[in-house]
């Protein structure tokens, strides 16, 4: 009889265990089988490599990698708060693109809570000094879930799981926000998860991060492999080293960070180069407005939609009655290229590297359900002009503006320059920035000696060189200081 019993019992078991299987995942499974049930806290640590998102060295190229030395996650989700410490080092050699190059260590102490984010820097004496950054909430909070399955687990509340051919998906949304799709396969693992931001480029960008490597860490399953994909080229990639469970994750938000003033309007304000040349600054991120007789070219469309409507209106006021018929793109890096949608809704033509068009075509076709901006609402169609290696633009006061591309230049390698030989302005973006009066210049790197070297090959011998960043219109005694060649 107890063997009828136990022969009884097990095929209970076995039952429940087909059923379950023919069942599929589900949340309540995967937050068993996780450990997330009764989970408060995660740290983990690791090691691997982070990119540069959009300062690619082509419009085909990856974004630019960093290696990250160390990497140290704190995660608290009953307060919805991250803290983040990384330390980078630059790859030898160093790879080409854009991102601010830098020597030895670089450590970065990244924090978010609910709508609050901050960084930490530490001053002499070891003082830790917090600083607000409203602007990098919506990404943090996105890894603050993301970084780990069973966050994106607990997230989920009480939403319903959908069977899918492989698994199980769960779609829901955090902090009235934040729209997240977690996959669960027939493992019971959360294997992928997808989110969207918006971006100035991109428009809805994917953010898509993946789970691999399973093993036990203290009693809960979690990844070994963590990587992460925006605009479809990687931007982190880890390789878990060790993971903590319930330790005590303090994270408060700091009284400045609390109480820091809305950030201050920007700005746009010119100034005269030349008959008819402005340079419209303002920001941290600087154009030029061209009087090109019947109409007006701007070198450069950066940053964003704000910025380039600030740039467009003082363009009016100091060109005023005459269209803005071109943008000219330096080149690709979202930085200098933000802007450039709201140009084509003014009615301009796009004229950059042709290696960058089919990439802002396809870019630009995705939806901007997000942040919805000025083209997208009037759905006009964006007309380029490429530039393979040497073109001019022509007005009907006779004015040119010669456009030659950098040959070999590391920063991008179909990055332009703006050459008015009549007046002898260079415009360029970030190859060199004028020495403040009196401080030390740096030794040159190699973006500046190839920006030196072709100037040399075009025979192009700039007065006055205006920038797409900068505090001052350069002159030829800068170039000469910046690349090593006045001693």
């Amino acid at each position: 009889m107890r063997r009828i019993i136990m022969a009884s019992a097990c095929a209970v078991i076995v039952a429940g265990l087909v059923l379950s299987a023919q069942q599929g995942p589900t949340l309540q499974t995967a937050l068993a089988a996780s450990g997330a049930n009764g989970l408060r806290s995660v740290v983990f640590t690791a090691t691997g490599r982070a990119f540069v998102l959009g300062q690619p060295a082509t419009a085909a190229d990856p974004w630019p990698m960093r290696d990250i030395k160390s990497y140290q996650v704190s995660l608290d989700y009953g307060t919805g708060s991250m803290r983040v410490e990384q330390v980078l080092t630059m790859p030898t050699p160093a790879p080409r693109g854009g991102g601010g190059a830098f020597t030895g260590e670089q450590r970065q102490v990244q924090l978010v809570r609910g709508a609050y984010a901050w960084a930490e820097t530490t001053g002499q004496g070891g003082a830790v000094q917090t600083n607000a950054q409203p602007a990098n909430a919506a990404d943090r909070l996105m890894w603050m879930w993301m970084a780990s399955p069973q966050g994106l687990l607990k997230a989920a509340g009480t939403s319903a799981s959908r069977p899918v051919a492989d698994g199980a998906e769960l779609a829901y949304t955090v902090g009235g926000r934040l729209s997240l799709r977690v996959h669960i396969n027939k493992m019971n693992q959360v294997d992928r998860a997808q989110a969207l931001l918006p971006n100035d480029v991109f428009g809805d960008m994917l953010v898509e991060t993946t789970y691999a490597g399973y093993k036990d860490f203290g009693g809960i399953q979690f990844p070994t492999r963590i990587t992460q994909r925006q605009g479809g080229h990687p931007t982190l990639d880890l390789t878990v080293t060790g993971v903590k469970t319930n330790e005590f994750v303090d994270i408060t938000v700091p009284d400045n960070v609390r109480n820091a003033p809305a950030p201050a309007a920007p700005t746009a304000t010119s100034q005269n180069v030349a008959d008819g040349i402005f340079w419209i600054t303002g920001g941290s991120h600087h154009s030029l407005a061209v009087d090109m007789g019947d109409h007006v070219v701007v070198l450069e469309g950066p940053q964003n939609e704000g910025r380039s409507e600030l740039v467009i209106a003082e363009t009016k006021k100091v060109l005023a009655n005459k269209p803005i018929r071109f943008v000219v793109n330096t080149h690709l890096h979202f930085d200098h290229s933000g802007g450039l949608r709201t140009f084509v809704d003014e009615g301009a033509t796009v004229v950059t590297h042709a290696a960058n068009q089919p990439f802002y075509e396809k870019a630009w076709s995705a939806p901007r359900t997000l942040a919805p901006d000025r083209l997208s609402k009037s759905g006009k169609k964006a007309a380029f002009q490429g530039v393979t290696d040497r073109a001019v633009l022509q007005g009907t006061n006779k004015r040119a503006i010669e456009l030659h591309v950098l040959t070999g230049n590391p920063h991008n390698e179909q990055v332009l320059v703006a050459w008015l030989p009549a007046e002898r302005i260079l415009f360029q973006s970030d190859m060199m920035n004028p020495p403040a009066q009196g401080a030390a210049v740096p030794p040159p790197t190699p973006t500046v000696t190839n920006f030196y070297d072709n100037l040399a090959r075009l025979k192009i011998d700039p007065e006055h060189i205006v920038g797409g960043h900068g505090a001052r219109v350069g002159t030829r005694a800068d170039l000469m200081a910046v690349t090593g060649k006045g001693k």
